[in-house]
């Protein structure tokens, strides 16, 4: 009878360790399995954390791009008026050319038939002018009234060459500053134009990051579920397993009761057994490379290195009387007028900006009235190096070239002081 129960008890045993193994493999594949999309899962959430992040960066470029655009429209709204009132102003000097070089030559044909009736007349009207008069006082005061009626005539005749030179190189300094106007807003629409152009290919690249983004979360969805069968599969696999062992345990606890005493029966292994300590959690101080130092605290700005910026007044200076060219930066053979002060700059280590827009928003915003040699005068527009005693040395125009102007020519948006 003991060697029977003995029998027995050795036969549920080598049942539970012929059983257990085979779970044991099935609950190790199906973890494994549940790892491994574990990991797919997590390589999609890092693409996806990686496409939005790049999707904000570019939406962030787009909204800032926005905002120059919408800096560039109202500038050329500035420029466009400034041109309209210009135009207006050469129309009125050329109206007071034009009645100046008439009152010119009326009063210049007056004296030619003053001058041609004295030599016509010769000896005989001063003769005339003495028998008429009625005394040597009459006759003297006569000669005067003719001598100042001459000299009356030349003093308009003076005044109206000078009201039509006036005039005239009034008309020339509007058409230059048209000119420039017109240079200006040309440098914004090529700025607009190549804007729109990166805000339009941007946006295409946006679109491509939503459609990668949807490939990424529906692949993302498809391991959530698998994950999820798969947990359901260890779970009910584990639940198995259990009732497997508490099956064999209880049949192991009968046959235990059934022995005399003092037999020695096998007692299956359980998994009660104390597990390993848990390793001391490691010291989670993050080392040099992957600290980042907070922010230094900014230093308030100060008033700027005058001698620099002096010394780039002066240089600007020497190339006075060289071609304007359109999208140029050459000092010498060609610049626009943002071209002129980034190539000016660039000399001395700076690097700023290429169009004035964005040359509007460099280095630190100053008020006209501190303005101080080489810092950039901003119009809508246009830019120009301040000299100093409000005059400026810019690339106005290809009628003008680079020359020397007035800084408040024309409505100045902005002051930059880089240095």
């Amino acid at each position: 009878m003991r060697k029977k129960g003995i029998c027995i008890g050795l036969a549920v045993l080598l049942a539970a360790l012929a059983v257990t193994p085979v779970q044991a493999t099935k609950i190790s594949d199906a973890k494994n399995a549940k790892s491994k999309t574990e990991k797919n899962l997590n390589e999609v959430n890092n693409q996806i954390n990686s496409l939005e992040g790049q999707k904000a960066n570019l939406a962030n470029e787009v909204e800032e791009m926005d905002s120059q655009l919408v800096d560039i429209l109202t500038s050329i709204s500035i420029c466009q008026e400034e041109i309209a009132n210009k135009e207006e102003e050469i129309v009125r000097a050329k109206e007071e050319l034009a009645a100046a070089i008439v009152k010119e030559e009326e009063q210049d044909e007056a004296m030619k038939k003053r001058i041609k009736f004295m030599y016509e007349q010769g000896d005989s009207a001063y003769l005339q002018l003495l028998l008429e008069s009625k005394s040597i006082a009459d006759l003297l005061t006569k000669a005067q009234y003719v001598e100042k009626v001459y000299a009356y005539d030349k003093e308009l005749l003076d005044e109206y060459k000078d009201t039509k030179e006036t005039v005239k190189g009034l008309k020339e300094s509007l058409e230059e500053e048209e000119a420039d106007l017109l240079a200006s807003n040309y440098e914004l629409e090529q700025e607009q134009a190549a804007l729109e152009a990166t805000i339009a290919e941007k946006k295409n690249t946006i679109k491509n990051f939503d459609s990668k983004l949807a490939s990424a979360k529906k692949q993302a969805e498809t391991y959530k579920s698998q994950l999820k069968e798969q947990t359901a599969k260890i779970k009910k696999l584990e639940e198995e397993k259990q009732k497997e062992k508490e099956a064999i345990q209880e049949q192991l606890a009968l046959q235990a009761k059934k022995p005399a005493k003092g037999s020695n029966v096998p007692v299956a292994p359980t998994d009660n057994a104390p597990s390993a300590p848990a390793a001391p959690a490691q010291d989670e101080t993050v080392g040099d490379d992957g600290y980042t130092k907070e922010e230094t605290p900014g230093i308030p700005a100060d008033p700027g290195d005058s001698s620099m910026g002096q010394q780039i007044a002066s240089y600007a200076c020497q190339f006075v009387g060289n071609p304007y060219k359109a999208g140029g930066t050459s000092l010498t053979d060609g610049a626009d007028c943002s071209g002129f002060v980034q190539s000016v700059y660039r000399h001395f280590g700076y690097v700023i900006p290429r169009d004035s827009t964005s040359q509007r928003g460099a280095g630190r915003a100053v008020d006209y009235a501190n303005a101080q040699p080489g810092d950039i005068i901003c119009y809508a527009g246009h830019v120009a190096i301040y000299l100093g005693n409000g005059q400026i040395v810019h690339a106005s125009s290809e009628r003008t070239g680079i020359k020397y102007g007035n800084a408040t020519y024309r409505t100045i948006l902005s002051v930059r002081r880089i240095v």
